[in-house]
Protein backbone atom coordinates (compact mmCIF):
# COMPACT_ATOMS: atom_id res chain seq x y z
CA UNK A 1 0.00 0.00 0.00
CA UNK A 2 1.11 3.51 -0.76
CA UNK A 3 1.22 6.12 1.13
CA UNK A 4 -1.31 7.86 -0.47
CA UNK A 5 -3.64 4.66 -0.43
CA UNK A 6 -3.12 4.42 3.32
CA UNK A 7 -3.96 8.46 3.79
CA UNK A 8 -7.35 8.05 1.51
CA UNK A 9 -8.33 5.28 4.26
CA UNK A 10 -7.73 7.77 6.74
CA UNK A 11 -11.13 10.11 7.98
CA UNK A 12 -9.68 13.62 6.26
CA UNK A 13 -10.67 15.26 9.87
CA UNK A 14 -8.15 12.95 11.58
CA UNK A 15 -5.60 13.48 8.69
CA UNK A 16 -5.70 17.18 8.85
CA UNK A 17 -5.36 16.74 12.62
CA UNK A 18 -2.52 14.62 12.62
CA UNK A 19 -1.25 16.50 9.57
CA UNK A 20 -0.70 19.69 11.74
CA UNK A 21 0.76 17.99 14.89
CA UNK A 22 3.51 16.16 12.41
CA UNK A 23 4.49 20.07 10.61
CA UNK A 24 4.18 21.53 14.29
CA UNK A 25 6.49 19.06 16.00
CA UNK A 26 8.86 18.69 12.71
CA UNK A 27 9.10 22.99 13.51
CA UNK A 28 9.81 22.12 17.17
CA UNK A 29 12.20 19.62 17.16
CA UNK A 30 14.08 22.38 14.47
CA UNK A 31 13.62 25.62 16.48
CA UNK A 32 11.56 26.96 13.97
CA UNK A 33 8.49 29.54 15.45
CA UNK A 34 5.56 29.10 13.17
CA UNK A 35 1.82 29.70 13.93
CA UNK A 36 -0.77 27.85 12.68
CA UNK A 37 -3.61 29.83 11.28
CA UNK A 38 -7.46 28.56 10.88
CA UNK A 39 -7.93 24.93 10.57
CA UNK A 40 -9.33 22.28 13.72
CA UNK A 41 -7.26 24.12 16.59
CA UNK A 42 -9.59 27.46 16.08
CA UNK A 43 -11.31 29.03 19.05
CA UNK A 44 -14.72 28.38 19.23
CA UNK A 45 -15.38 31.47 19.00
CA UNK A 46 -13.58 31.91 15.74
CA UNK A 47 -13.77 28.74 13.77
CA UNK A 48 -17.98 27.82 13.19
CA UNK A 49 -18.96 24.44 14.77
CA UNK A 50 -18.46 22.01 11.42
CA UNK A 51 -16.40 24.36 9.66
CA UNK A 52 -14.07 21.43 8.24
CA UNK A 53 -9.98 22.20 7.21
CA UNK A 54 -8.00 20.05 4.60
CA UNK A 55 -5.00 21.43 4.82
CA UNK A 56 -2.18 23.09 7.06
CA UNK A 57 -2.00 27.01 7.10
CA UNK A 58 1.42 27.71 8.98
CA UNK A 59 2.63 31.66 9.31
CA UNK A 60 6.51 31.36 9.81
CA UNK A 61 8.55 33.79 11.27
CA UNK A 62 10.30 35.39 8.35
CA UNK A 63 13.54 34.83 8.59
CA UNK A 64 13.15 31.35 9.09
CA UNK A 65 10.69 30.78 6.01
CA UNK A 66 13.65 29.43 3.99
CA UNK A 67 14.91 26.75 6.40
CA UNK A 68 11.54 25.67 7.27
CA UNK A 69 10.76 25.00 3.67
CA UNK A 70 14.31 23.24 3.54
CA UNK A 71 12.83 21.23 6.81
CA UNK A 72 9.74 20.15 4.97
CA UNK A 73 10.87 19.09 2.00
CA UNK A 74 13.58 17.07 3.53
CA UNK A 75 10.66 15.05 5.27
CA UNK A 76 8.47 14.63 1.77
CA UNK A 77 6.73 17.34 1.39
CA UNK A 78 7.31 19.20 -2.62
CA UNK A 79 6.53 22.77 -3.94
CA UNK A 80 3.59 22.88 -6.21
CA UNK A 81 3.83 26.68 -6.27
CA UNK A 82 6.05 29.15 -5.52
CA UNK A 83 5.92 32.42 -3.05
CA UNK A 84 5.66 34.35 -6.53
CA UNK A 85 3.31 32.81 -8.12
CA UNK A 86 0.69 31.26 -5.28
CA UNK A 87 -1.16 34.40 -5.57
CA UNK A 88 -0.98 38.05 -6.33
CA UNK A 89 -0.13 39.09 -2.79
CA UNK A 90 2.87 36.41 -2.88
CA UNK A 91 2.04 35.52 0.92
CA UNK A 92 2.26 31.69 0.63
CA UNK A 93 3.55 29.14 -0.88
CA UNK A 94 2.19 25.29 -1.34
CA UNK A 95 3.66 22.39 -0.33
CA UNK A 96 2.44 18.52 -0.98
CA UNK A 97 3.06 15.22 0.80
CA UNK A 98 1.25 12.09 -0.28
CA UNK A 99 0.70 11.39 3.31
CA UNK A 100 -0.49 14.39 5.02
CA UNK A 101 -1.92 16.49 2.02
CA UNK A 102 -1.28 19.95 1.70
CA UNK A 103 0.56 22.32 3.52
CA UNK A 104 0.53 26.29 2.98
CA UNK A 105 3.23 28.27 4.34
CA UNK A 106 3.02 31.95 4.66
CA UNK A 107 5.73 34.18 5.11
CA UNK A 108 2.94 37.24 5.77
CA UNK A 109 -0.66 37.90 6.36
CA UNK A 110 -2.08 40.04 3.09
CA UNK A 111 -3.62 42.90 4.69
CA UNK A 112 -1.07 43.74 7.06
CA UNK A 113 0.17 46.60 6.16
CA UNK A 114 3.25 46.39 8.84
CA UNK A 115 6.22 44.42 8.50
CA UNK A 116 6.19 40.73 8.27
CA UNK A 117 8.84 40.56 11.30
CA UNK A 118 6.62 42.76 13.93
CA UNK A 119 3.34 41.54 12.41
CA UNK A 120 4.69 37.94 12.88
CA UNK A 121 6.39 39.09 16.79
CA UNK A 122 2.77 40.68 17.85
CA UNK A 123 1.35 37.29 17.23
CA UNK A 124 3.96 35.40 18.89
CA UNK A 125 3.80 37.43 21.70
CA UNK A 126 0.31 36.46 22.77
CA UNK A 127 0.21 33.17 21.03
CA UNK A 128 -1.42 29.88 22.74
CA UNK A 129 -0.98 26.15 22.42
CA UNK A 130 -3.61 23.68 20.86
CA UNK A 131 -3.25 20.42 21.23
CA UNK A 132 -3.74 18.39 18.02
CA UNK A 133 -2.50 15.02 17.47
CA UNK A 134 -1.06 14.73 20.83
CA UNK A 135 1.20 17.68 19.93
CA UNK A 136 1.35 21.42 20.99
CA UNK A 137 0.67 23.60 18.41
CA UNK A 138 1.17 27.47 18.53
CA UNK A 139 -1.88 29.86 17.34
CA UNK A 140 -2.47 33.26 17.67
CA UNK A 141 -4.60 34.39 20.21
CA UNK A 142 -8.25 33.95 19.40
CA UNK A 143 -9.13 37.84 18.62
CA UNK A 144 -5.71 37.46 16.35
CA UNK A 145 -7.31 34.34 14.77
CA UNK A 146 -10.11 36.21 13.87
CA UNK A 147 -8.08 38.80 12.39
CA UNK A 148 -6.19 36.44 10.10
CA UNK A 149 -9.81 34.79 8.96
CA UNK A 150 -11.66 38.20 8.16
CA UNK A 151 -8.44 38.96 5.98
CA UNK A 152 -8.80 35.58 4.55
CA UNK A 153 -12.31 35.95 3.37
CA UNK A 154 -11.32 39.53 2.21
CA UNK A 155 -10.00 37.69 -0.61
CA UNK A 156 -12.20 35.03 -1.22
CA UNK A 157 -14.73 36.73 -3.62
CA UNK A 158 -17.67 36.39 -1.86
CA UNK A 159 -17.22 32.77 -1.47
CA UNK A 160 -20.59 31.17 1.13
CA UNK A 161 -17.88 30.05 3.96
CA UNK A 162 -16.27 33.21 3.74
CA UNK A 163 -19.06 34.73 4.60
CA UNK A 164 -20.12 32.64 7.53
CA UNK A 165 -16.61 32.78 8.80
CA UNK A 166 -17.19 36.87 8.67
CA UNK A 167 -20.60 36.18 10.51
CA UNK A 168 -19.17 34.17 13.14
CA UNK A 169 -15.78 35.44 14.12
CA UNK A 170 -16.82 38.89 13.44
CA UNK A 171 -20.35 40.72 13.38
CA UNK A 172 -21.86 37.89 16.25
CA UNK A 173 -18.83 37.37 18.08
CA UNK A 174 -18.90 39.17 21.52
CA UNK A 175 -18.32 42.82 22.03
CA UNK A 176 -15.01 42.31 24.21
CA UNK A 177 -13.72 40.59 21.22
CA UNK A 178 -15.01 42.86 18.40
CA UNK A 179 -13.05 45.32 20.73
CA UNK A 180 -9.73 43.25 20.66
CA UNK A 181 -10.14 42.79 17.16
CA UNK A 182 -10.19 46.28 16.05
CA UNK A 183 -7.17 47.01 18.22
CA UNK A 184 -5.38 44.69 16.16
CA UNK A 185 -6.63 46.52 13.04
CA UNK A 186 -5.27 49.82 14.27
CA UNK A 187 -1.93 47.90 15.67
CA UNK A 188 -0.82 45.83 12.55
CA UNK A 189 -2.16 49.02 9.91
CA UNK A 190 -4.55 46.32 8.64
CA UNK A 191 -7.58 48.85 7.80
CA UNK A 192 -7.90 48.15 4.24
CA UNK A 193 -7.77 44.67 3.63
CA UNK A 194 -10.28 44.56 7.06
CA UNK A 195 -12.93 47.19 5.56
CA UNK A 196 -12.96 44.50 2.17
CA UNK A 197 -13.81 41.56 4.30
CA UNK A 198 -16.93 43.47 6.65
CA UNK A 199 -18.38 44.85 3.83
CA UNK A 200 -16.97 48.36 4.76
CA UNK A 201 -14.39 49.04 1.39
CA UNK A 202 -15.83 51.96 -0.45
CA UNK A 203 -14.54 54.01 2.78
CA UNK A 204 -11.16 53.41 1.42
CA UNK A 205 -11.68 54.30 -2.44
CA UNK A 206 -9.04 56.89 -2.80
CA UNK A 207 -6.15 54.44 -1.18
CA UNK A 208 -3.74 53.03 -3.68
CA UNK A 209 -4.98 49.57 -2.63
CA UNK A 210 -8.43 49.35 -3.36
CA UNK A 211 -8.39 48.48 -6.43
CA UNK A 212 -6.60 45.56 -5.80
CA UNK A 213 -9.05 44.74 -2.57
CA UNK A 214 -11.87 45.03 -4.54
CA UNK A 215 -11.04 42.62 -7.23
CA UNK A 216 -10.17 40.25 -4.34
CA UNK A 217 -13.27 40.31 -2.50
CA UNK A 218 -16.02 40.97 -5.23
CA UNK A 219 -14.03 39.38 -8.22
CA UNK A 220 -12.84 40.60 -11.59
CA UNK A 221 -10.88 39.60 -15.01
CA UNK A 222 -7.23 39.27 -15.35
CA UNK A 223 -6.53 42.65 -16.75
CA UNK A 224 -8.46 44.57 -13.71
CA UNK A 225 -6.11 41.93 -11.29
CA UNK A 226 -3.22 43.16 -13.01
CA UNK A 227 -3.77 47.10 -13.06
CA UNK A 228 -4.88 46.78 -9.44
CA UNK A 229 -1.56 45.11 -8.15
CA UNK A 230 0.62 47.69 -10.26
CA UNK A 231 -1.87 49.99 -8.18
CA UNK A 232 -1.22 48.59 -5.02
CA UNK A 233 3.01 48.87 -5.33
CA UNK A 234 4.27 51.93 -3.79
CA UNK A 235 7.86 52.15 -5.73
CA UNK A 236 8.15 52.45 -8.99
CA UNK A 237 10.42 49.66 -9.47
CA UNK A 238 7.77 47.34 -8.12
CA UNK A 239 4.84 48.71 -10.09
CA UNK A 240 7.75 47.86 -13.23
CA UNK A 241 8.29 44.30 -12.05
CA UNK A 242 4.56 43.51 -12.04
CA UNK A 243 3.92 45.24 -15.38
CA UNK A 244 6.95 43.26 -16.96
CA UNK A 245 5.49 39.98 -15.44
CA UNK A 246 1.77 40.60 -16.18
CA UNK A 247 1.75 38.53 -19.70
CA UNK A 248 4.39 35.78 -18.56
CA UNK A 249 2.30 32.51 -18.04
CA UNK A 250 2.30 31.38 -14.76
CA UNK A 251 3.77 27.67 -15.18
CA UNK A 252 3.09 26.43 -11.87
CA UNK A 253 -0.57 27.25 -11.99
CA UNK A 254 -0.50 25.54 -15.89
CA UNK A 255 0.79 22.70 -14.15
CA UNK A 256 -1.80 22.02 -11.60
CA UNK A 257 -4.62 22.77 -14.34
CA UNK A 258 -2.88 19.75 -16.58
CA UNK A 259 -1.70 18.00 -13.70
CA UNK A 260 1.90 17.64 -15.08
CA UNK A 261 4.58 19.90 -16.00
CA UNK A 262 3.54 21.90 -19.02
CA UNK A 263 5.37 21.42 -22.12
CA UNK A 264 7.08 24.22 -24.05
CA UNK A 265 4.20 24.16 -26.99
CA UNK A 266 1.77 24.19 -24.00
CA UNK A 267 3.41 27.23 -22.64
CA UNK A 268 2.98 28.78 -26.00
CA UNK A 269 -0.31 27.85 -26.24
CA UNK A 270 -1.44 29.73 -23.02
CA UNK A 271 0.62 32.98 -23.82
CA UNK A 272 -1.16 33.26 -26.76
CA UNK A 273 -4.34 32.74 -25.24
CA UNK A 274 -3.21 35.02 -22.35
CA UNK A 275 -3.89 37.79 -25.09
CA UNK A 276 -6.86 36.23 -26.66
CA UNK A 277 -8.94 36.52 -23.55
CA UNK A 278 -7.41 39.86 -22.50
CA UNK A 279 -8.72 41.48 -25.97
CA UNK A 280 -11.60 39.74 -24.91
CA UNK A 281 -12.08 41.36 -21.66
CA UNK A 282 -11.28 44.59 -23.06
CA UNK A 283 -13.77 43.97 -25.65
CA UNK A 284 -16.54 43.55 -22.72
CA UNK A 285 -15.76 46.48 -20.63
CA UNK A 286 -15.44 48.49 -23.59
CA UNK A 287 -19.23 47.43 -24.47
CA UNK A 288 -20.21 47.38 -20.24
CA UNK A 289 -19.69 51.15 -20.58
CA UNK A 290 -22.05 53.84 -21.06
Amino acid sequence: MTNLDAAGSIPPSIRVELAHAAVCNLARRAGVDLLVVKGPGMDPLVGFKGRASADVDVLVRPDEVGRFLDLVKAHGWWARDRFETGSPFGHSTTLFHPTWGDLDVHRLIPGIGVDPSVAFDVFWASRIDVTLGGQPCPHPQPAAQALVLVLHAARSEGSPRAGQDVVHAWTDAPSEQQAAILALVDRLDAHVAWAAGTGDLEAFRGDSSYRLWAVASRGGGRLEEWRARVEAERSWRAKAMIALRAPLVNTDHLAMLLGHRPTRTEVLVEFVDRFRRGAVEMARRGKGRP
